[in-house]
Parts: structure tokens; C-alpha cells; sequence
């Protein structure tokens, strides 16, 4: 009886233990395969770290993200989250002109033509994206 009892926990676990790793895998391949593409640009980077170094900015974010944000839309406005603990206490003059010089710098990268519009948040918090926003109209901004 003990031989038996013996055969059936490990039966069991092993039962348990497949289920778990079938499911994981699962769960895997869904996720792996039905994730969107993120919106992919070189240019984007290069423009990005000229802008930290310049304007001395921690972090930026950007949205839209990914491809799927896009797809259905015909005009779309491009937002950056600049962080920085110098806009804590900037002034607002100081903070448009920076602001457009930013702004003109983005108009480089090679974005698709559904951006119509730029809208930069100057946040003073690290990913608290409460801030000033400021925005321009692209077609305003090419030279």
C-alpha cells in the first residue's frame, strides 16, 4: 500500500508540473508572437542624446511607442517627456525659447507624415509627466 501511495504523489506532482510548464510556454509564445512593433528610427537616438547633452535633460520618453498607435490615425501629435531637475524652478520665457531650439531639433528626425504636431512636457520629476507643455505645429518649424 505504501508502494502504491508512493506512485500516485509522484504521479501527481509530475501532473502539476507539466501543467505549469505547458501553460508557462503557453503564455510565452502568445505574448512573443501578438506583441506590436515598436516605432523604430536611428535618427531618433542620435537627436535624443544631442538633446540631453545640450539641454541637460536626465531622461526623454516619447509616445506614440509602438506601431499599433498609429496605424488607424491620419494625423497625430508627437510627445516628449523631457525630465530634468533644472525646470523645477525655470522661468516660462527661458522655458519657450529652449523649448523651440528643442523643438527644431526633433523636426530633423525622418518621422513619419501623420506627425503633425510636437508637444514637449518639461517635467521636473523623473517619470511624473506633470509639467509645462508647450507645442508646435511641424509645417512651423521646417527651415
Amino acid at each position: 500500500m505504501n508502494k502504491t501511495l508512493k506512485w500516485l504523489f509522484i504521479g501527481i506532482t509530475g501532473a502539476v508540473l507539466l501543467y505549469f510548464a505547458a501553460s508557462f510556454s503557453a503564455v510565452f509564445i502568445l505574448t512573443y508572437f501578438s506583441s506590436s512593433k515598436r516605432i523604430e528610427n536611428n535618427g531618433e537616438e542620435k537627436v535624443f542624446e544631442k538633446i540631453k547633452r545640450d539641454y541637460h535633460i536626465e531622461e526623454i520618453e516619447r509616445e506614440p511607442k509602438y506601431e499599433r498607435e498609429i496605424e488607424d490615425k491620419d494625423s497625430i501629435t508627437y510627445t516628449l517627456y523631457l525630465y530634468s531637475k533644472d525646470f523645477c524652478d525655470i522661468k516660462p520665457d527661458s522655458l519657450k525659447k529652449n523649448s523651440l531650439k528643442i523643438a527644431k531639433e526633433v523636426s530633423h528626425i525622418n518621422l513619419d507624415s501623420k506627425f503633425y504636431q510636437y508637444r514637449l512636457v518639461f517635467c521636473c520629476k523623473l517619470y511624473n509627466p506633470n509639467g509645462t507643455a508647450i507645442q508646435y505645429l511641424r509645417k512651423n518649424l521646417v527651415p
